[in-house]
């Protein structure tokens, strides 16, 4: 996993984008339609950076960010490449987007604000304060730079000022970074309508100032996978249309033992492994810790034969048996 390590290029292009837009802060309105009905719309939802989800934690726990999980106030953020260690405001939920780099952060309260938080594995708070000074050419027509930044405590911020005629002008930005004595520095941009700026302001400085660093460690990301806990209340999610035909599989996985699936085949694909299609139900069981595990799916029906799935993970991108799924929360175990 990437964690929140992100390259100045990926920053550009996911972050500074935001600023020129007028949809900035409707992600925390998007994400409840994440449980239409339909199963395309679900998956391009759940491909984007607005794919919230949520799953419970044990709070006093200490585990690494993981992809696609939503994390609640007061729990735990930890990314060991950059040795960071952060918790989550309260009042707000956090969530690392699959194939993304920047750890996000949405108001749970009439307070309209996000934060992105990102990192790099070396760096220097000087040569940064520097770097922000300068200023960032973002187009040919925009740029980009921090307003004075100053160094207090080791600690560099600054408000953010975007320079060119497409500006969003209701919209005010705010970064604060701080650096590992080992090496990584962490960022946090935070974006807010001028009405809510202060308060989102306070709220990134504080998760910044009561942050901390320990070692930075590179031990194999899913070396220690416990692929039980992460697929318990969640959904795997696959679509795929060709010419001829269309497949939209859903399997939820309940902490329980339980599942439910729904495969809906038409077209040529109808006809591979007829037999599970539609609606079916049963127990889920996994074996096996880290890259990869063997998922057993046992089905109620008894002319459904038991079925054994391969399950991979590799770049933050699940498969089973080869081909491509998606993960999010289960909208049916309780």
């Amino acid at each position: 996993m990437n964690e929140i390590v992100v390259s100045k290029e990926s920053y550009n292009k996911l972050i500074f984008k935001k600023m020129l837009s007028h949809e900035c802060f409707m992600s925390r309105s998007s994400f409840v339609y994440l449980r239409m009905k339909n199963l395309k719309s679900s998956i391009l939802i759940i491909a984007t950076v607005i794919a919230f989800q949520s799953v419970a934690q044990n709070k006093k726990s200490k585990s690494r960010l993981q992809p696609g999980r939503l994390y609640e106030a007061g729990e735990t953020l930890y990314a060991p490449r950059l040795g960071f260690i952060a918790k989550v405001p309260e009042g707000w939920q956090g969530l690392l987007p699959q194939e993304t780099q920047v750890f996000s952060l949405s108001s749970m309260t009439s307070v309209f604000g996000e934060i992105y938080v990102f990192g790099r594995e070396q760096g220097d708070i000087r040569a940064m304060q520097e770097a922000w000074n300068k200023g960032i050419d973002f187009t040919e027509t925009i740029r980009l730079k921090a307003n004075a930044p100053v160094i207090k405590d080791g600690i560099l911020s600054s408000e953010v000022i975007g320079e060119g005629e497409v500006i969003n002008k209701g919209n005010r930005a705010f970064a604060i970074a701080r650096c590992n004595p080992s090496g990584p520095c962490v960022t946090l941009l935070a974006l807010a309508p001028i009405q809510f700026y202060e308060t989102v302001k306070n709220v990134s400085t504080k998760f910044m100032e009561t942050s901390s660093f320990e070692p930075p460690s590179n031990a194999p990301v899913h070396a220690d996978l416990n692929w039980k806990e992460f697929l318990s209340n969640k959904s795997l999610l696959a679509y795929v249309e060709v010419e001829g035909g269309t497949k939209q599989n859903m399997v939820e996985f309940c902490a329980d033992g339980t599942f439910t699936s729904d495969v809906d085949k038409t077209g040529w694909l109808k006809k591979q492994n007829a037999i599970y299609n539609g609606r079916n139900s049963g127990q889920w069981t996994v074996e096996g810790i880290g890259v990869q595990t063997k998922l057993h799916l046992t089905f109620k029906k008894k002319k459904v034969p038991p079925l054994e799935v391969t399950l991979t993970i590799k770049d933050e991108k699940i498969y089973a048996e080869g081909e491509r799924y998606f993960i999010a929360q289960s909208t049916k175990c309780k």
